[in-house]
């Protein structure tokens, strides 16, 4: 029964005030069922929102708005189906700092200290999730450092067992209700779920399927693609009503981006600086069983490799890890001369040697600020003329030098993209 200043009462008028004054928003809240579950703030799989009563009654009417706001971006920008292995709490973490920012810009009022960093504006979960994890997190903003985030979830998951067990009076909900939340939302607060925290007011879980299992990665692509069409479809609803919404469209196009084998991009831009030439002994196989008798391409190991590393302190020692790891394994295959690593900041720090069959180990030095120019100058200083040039940065720079003759490569893990040269992204998920 929705009498008047029920819990269901307030999500009602919350969700009619947002299809009246933010018809993105509400349109697409309507897709997602609203049930009391066992959360301390609220939390969606994409199917439904389920809420703690005692969390929506102490809510002013403008922050439940922006709440489900909160939870209808988390869907729409598909954050339910994107996690794959990253850690959970941390992928919330980096979630909520990617879509509060344009909450802000959409005009809705957040509760108060609601994870907001300008550090992470205009980047997804994604990048933000890689910073985090990269370089452990203390933020400049209203939010709490992360660094011991795990920690204080154990906490807060003893506590509310503990306030179960003292009674019912100090959270407004008793066991029983929460007991039936439970079974009527079919979500539950599993071991990787997070729990309540300062700045967290809306979790996003994982994908169920139909029968309330773990999606499989085929449902979670469909779960994104019925997402992503009905965001279309109400962007374009809201704009015929004068409403359109702020900073949308942009992230919607980021989270329909594929993510590029970065691996095979990076070997095939390697393999493409190595000389080659045709000959005819032996034939091309590759025709033979046709009746074709075709040359065949020789190839012979690369020149050199220069190797640019930006020390800024921005790129985190899982990528320094992994793209080093694949540079040794295309080192083995491509036999480059020699491998020169050039670890710079503003200056070139320190530089290193590998032979074709030596692995690469990265050990980064130096610190502060970043400009690209230092590693080109110091290639021509030294009379070098690479094969191919690999600059690993997060592009946090304007300062480039004049495009050089050889092929240049950026590998990043921001969505920037570099002036000259090609520009690939890299991913540790």
């Amino acid at each position: 029964m929705k009498t008047k200043g029920s819990t269901e009462w307030k999500l009602t008028r919350a969700r009619t005030q947002l299809i009246l004054n933010q018809p993105f928003f509400g349109t697409l809240c309507l897709r997602l069922k609203l049930v009391p579950g066992p959360f301390p703030t609220m939390a969606t799989d994409g199917k439904r929102i389920a809420y703690n009563p005692s969390f929506v009654d102490e809510l002013k009417p403008a922050e439940l708005e922006a709440v489900l706001a909160h939870e209808v971006l988390h869907c729409a920008l598909g954050h339910h189906c994107r996690r794959g292995h990253r850690e959970p709490r941390l992928w919330n973490e980096a979630a909520d700092l990617a879509i509060n920012p344009i909450l802000l810009k959409n005009g809705f009022t957040l509760p108060a200290r609601a994870l907001v960093d300008p550090a992470f504006d205009n980047l997804c979960a994604e990048e933000i999730y890689a910073r985090l994890l990269g370089k452990g997190y203390a933020c400049n903003g209203t939010c709490k450092d992360l660094s011991t985030f795990g920690s204080a979830t154990a906490d807060s998951q003893q506590g509310r067992a503990g306030e179960q067990e003292a009674g019912s009076e100090t959270s407004g909900t008793s066991p029983t209700a929460a007991d039936q939340g439970t079974a009527e939302s079919g979500m539950t607060l599993g071991a990787d779920s997070p729990a309540a925290q300062v700045g967290r007011f809306g979790e996003v879980l994982d994908a169920m399927d139909d029968q309330d299992h773990p999606a499989s990665q085929a449902e979670k692509s469909r779960q994104q693609q019925e997402w992503s069409i009905a965001a279309e479809q109400a962007i374009r609803s809201a704009k015929a009503c004068g409403h359109e919404p702020a900073n949308i469209e942009r992230s919607l196009s980021e989270s329909r981006e594929s993510e590029q084998d970065w691996r095979a991009i990076l070997r095939e831009f390697v393999a493409a600086t190595a000389p080659s030439d045709y000959r005819w002994t032996p034939p091309n196989r590759r025709y033979v069983g046709s009746g074709l008798y075709l040359p065949s391409v020789e190839r012979s190991g690369v020149g050199r490799i220069v190797i640019g590393v930006d020390t800024s302190g921005s790129i985190g020692s899982a990528e320094l890890e992994k793209f080093a790891g694949e540079i040794s394994a295309i080192a083995d295959e491509a036999k480059p001369e020699v491998i020169h690593v050039v670890y710079c900041d503003t200056v070139v720090q320190e530089t290193q040697e590998f032979g074709p069959s030596e692995p690469v180990q990265l050990d980064p030095k130096g610190g502060g600020g970043t400009d690209f120019r230092p590693v080109f100058q110091w290639v021509e200083d030294n009379g070098i003329m690479p094969a191919c040039l690999i600059y690993l940065t997060d592009l946090c720079c304007d300062s480039y030098p004049e495009p050089p003759e050889y092929p240049v490569l950026w590998v990043t893990d921001s969505r920037r993209t570099a002036p000259f040269g090609e520009t690939l992204r890299i991913s540790v998920a």
